[in-house]
């Protein structure tokens, strides 16, 4: 079994390792990560507009891995994101067979080509804010990522984006 003290520096090494798939666009990295049977990719935000809770994405293990075969054939803003976590939190199950982890995240993006490519292209803003609520599976031989909450700050997104978080 694993106890919190013992596990703490491998699940951030771990999430970091996530991350920077995603930042390199290794989207099998990423999926590998990923527990194939339980996994499910979730993107949610609250609207102050309607006083809910909205979800904007709700993929499974499946769903997920046909949008990133696709992705080539989609016409998407290629501009780069980069990532960054702050791990917040990290809490053990009962059985400790199951971390949860809360990590902030900021998305930098730093464009390509756009509208005015002679003024733009090369410039980094902000992209995105929130949070994520991971659940990952602790295994005997290392871990796997089995839930992923998008908790979005940011609602007001670029057209033709279809990364993930």
């Amino acid at each position: 079994m694993a106890s919190l003290d013992n596990i703490v520096w491998p699940i951030q090494r771990y999430m970091h390792s996530i991350t920077n798939a995603l930042n390199l666009e290794r989207w099998n990295d990423f999926l590998t990560d990923c527990c194939e049977t339980r996994f499910n990719y979730k993107i949610v935000n609250y609207s102050p507009e309607i006083r809910k809770n909205q979800v904007w994405a709700n993929r499974t293990y499946a769903v997920l891995k046909k949008g990133f075969e696709l992705l080539p054939r989609h016409n998407s803003d290629r501009s780069k994101l980069t990532r960054q976590i702050v791990i917040k939190d990290i809490e053990l199950s009962g059985d400790e067979s199951v971390a949860k982890v809360i990590s902030s995240f900021v998305i930098y993006k730093t464009h390509l080509d756009d509208i005015d490519s002679h003024l733009l292209s090369g410039v980094t803003d902000l992209y995105a804010i929130g949070e994520y609520h991971d659940e990952v599976l602790i295994e005997k031989d290392g871990f796997k990522l089995i839930d992923r909450v998008v908790s979005l700050d940011t609602r007001q997104l670029d057209i033709g984006s279809h990364k993930i978080f």
